[in-house]
């Protein structure tokens, strides 16, 4: 009676290797199996299946940066609002002489006052002939910074600048192809003034 015990739990561990290895060499085998509580050696057809599951983590959602948002300057009426405006223009300084252009990469004189006076809500003409004729005549002694100053360079009022102080102006010069800061007393702007706007008051 041992004997046959013994033939069937070896048996039982024979098929149990040859189904591990069924299941280690496959994903889907035949397999036999063993019911040991019976005296009969009953066998039974079993398919063991592998499934392999395979998961995958979550991507972390991007979000896109925020846009930049560039803020507009203000202006402040009377002197404050004057300095706002000379402060605005110094922005540009070193940026070059284009002719017709308007802001904010290359400027011609007019296209400069323009865009600067444009950021204050100010429209003014992209003529310096238009120009002259905005605002208020202002006398060459009472100018204050951000007046327009104007000049007979090539012709009848031809170049335009801004006032900024201390006997000197801004402007996007031909000459020097560039936004540069000169002086009114200088020989060739004092020999070609033609006269001063006020657009602020």
């Amino acid at each position: 009676m041992s004997n046959k015990r013994e033939k069937i739990v070896a048996s039982a561990i024979f098929f149990l290797a040859l189904t591990l290895l069924g299941v280690l060499k496959n994903n889907s085998v035949q397999a036999d199996s063993v019911n040991l509580t019976s005296k009969n050696l009953a066998v039974r057809a079993a398919t063991v299946n592998r499934n392999k599951v395979i998961v995958v983590p979550k991507k972390e959602e991007v979000k896109p940066p925020a846009k930049a948002t560039v803020k507009k300057p203000t202006l402040s009426r009377g002197a404050n609002g004057r300095t706002d405006v000379v402060t605005y223009a110094y922005k540009f300084m070193g940026k070059p002489y284009v002719w017709g252009a308007a802001g904010p990469s290359a400027f011609d004189c007019s296209g400069f006052t323009l865009y600067v006076y444009r950021a204050f809500g100010v429209n003014l003409g992209h003529y310096t002939g238009t120009q002259f004729a905005t605002g208020q005549a202002v006398s060459k002694d009472n100018l204050l910074p951000g007046d327009l100053v104007f000049f007979n360079t090539d012709s009848s009022i031809s170049h335009v600048g801004i006032y900024v102080g201390g006997g000197q102006f801004i402007h996007a010069s031909s000459g020097s192809g560039q936004v540069i800061v000169s002086s009114l007393s200088g020989s060739y702007y004092a020999s070609r003034y033609a006269g001063a706007r006020r657009v602020l008051q």
